[in-house]
């Protein structure tokens, strides 16, 4: 049981390091890697104090700590479906922008060619 603790605390220090490593490079943005630091945290707390995890599954009502293990499951799908959203959203404004840019390089590229005309009967 020790053993696998420790395991599980190394394993769960590594995931923080990485999170913040990747918050340091500028790879992951604060607003999303808030919910994953919650989670190592909370991974970090269970796997060195299991009494705390035990506790709180009695307090739901939850006996069997496999029907824990589903509800950590669920909540990690709540996490993906959350960041699902974010991507879609940025996907939609990345789209937007591209058309934007579009826009703006045609009216650009008209005034231009207008500019050039207008300098060619000048002279």
């Amino acid at each position: 049981m020790l053993r696998i603790r420790i395991i599980i605390g190394l394993i769960s220090l590594f995931f923080l390091v990485i999170i913040f490593e990747a918050i340091r490079r500028r790879k992951f943005m604060e607003k999303y890697a808030l919910l994953w630091i919650i989670s190592g945290l909370v991974m970090l707390i269970f796997s060195l104090f299991p009494e705390i995890l035990f506790r709180f599954s009695h307090f739901l009502g939850l006996y069997y700590l496999t029907v824990l293990l589903l509800v950590c499951f669920i909540f990690l799908l709540l996490i993906l479906f959350y960041l699902s959203i974010a991507i879609s959203q940025l996907t939609e404004k990345n789209k937007e922008l591209a058309q934007e840019i579009g826009l703006l390089k045609e009216k650009f590229d008209r005034l231009k060619k207008e500019t050039k005309e207008e300098e060619n009967e000048a002279t």
